[in-house]
């Protein structure tokens, strides 16, 4: 509805007869005469209402959706799919990551799909565990260079462990983490 060159008594009156239910019985609860105008009352309404606005969700909160225990495959994805519906410009590869970190460890179907990703990817480059260790010598040993005695000794010493390993575990799920740090100019 659009009231052009209105008075605002005219625009309160059109403004009552657009609510429903709660909102409704809110502006019957008004007490007479305490409105002078149409700008008043909408920031009266706005005031009230805020907090019954629905928050839209963000790619994170797809990160708590997870397949229950009892829960089949088909149930988990229909949830999960209703959640992605709610999120605007969601990228495929955060949906698609979140899809497997949402289903259990143990359900063949999260193995079924890694490993034919591991295949495909392989695939893709052609080359399995033997090519890889060719490739990589050829990129610390470039063509003419012989490896040193140095190198040779470097590469049989044993590795420090991975940085993950030595890290504090988490107390807080992951996405109740980016969303407290979300506005954190510091790490902007």
């Amino acid at each position: 509805m659009l009231l052009l060159q209105v008075s605002d008594t005219i625009m309160c009156r059109a403004f009552a007869t657009t609510l429903r239910k709660a909102a409704h019985a809110w502006f019957k609860s008004l007490q007479p005469m305490s409105i002078y105008s149409f700008g008043q009352l909408s920031d009266i309404f706005q005031k009230h209402f805020v907090s019954s606005r629905s928050r839209r969700k963000n790619s994170v909160s797809l990160l708590n959706i997870v397949q229950e225990k009892n829960e089949s495959l088909a149930c988990f994805l229909g949830r999960f799919n209703a959640a992605t519906l709610e999120i605007d410009n969601l990228d495929e590869s955060v949906k698609y990551t979140a899809f497997l970190r949402g289903l259990r460890p143990t359900s063949k179907f999260a193995f079924s799909v890694n490993k034919k990703y591991l295949e495909t990817h392989r695939g893709r480059r052609g080359e399995g565990k033997e090519e890889q260790k060719k490739r990589s010598r050829k990129l610390t040993h470039p063509q003419g260079e012989k490896p040193t005695k140095r190198s040779k000794r470097d590469e049989r010493r044993p590795k420090e462990p991975f940085a993950w390993e030595n890290l504090t575990p988490l107390n807080a799920k992951p996405s109740q983490i980016l969303h407290e740090i979300k506005d954190n100019k510091a790490l902007q």
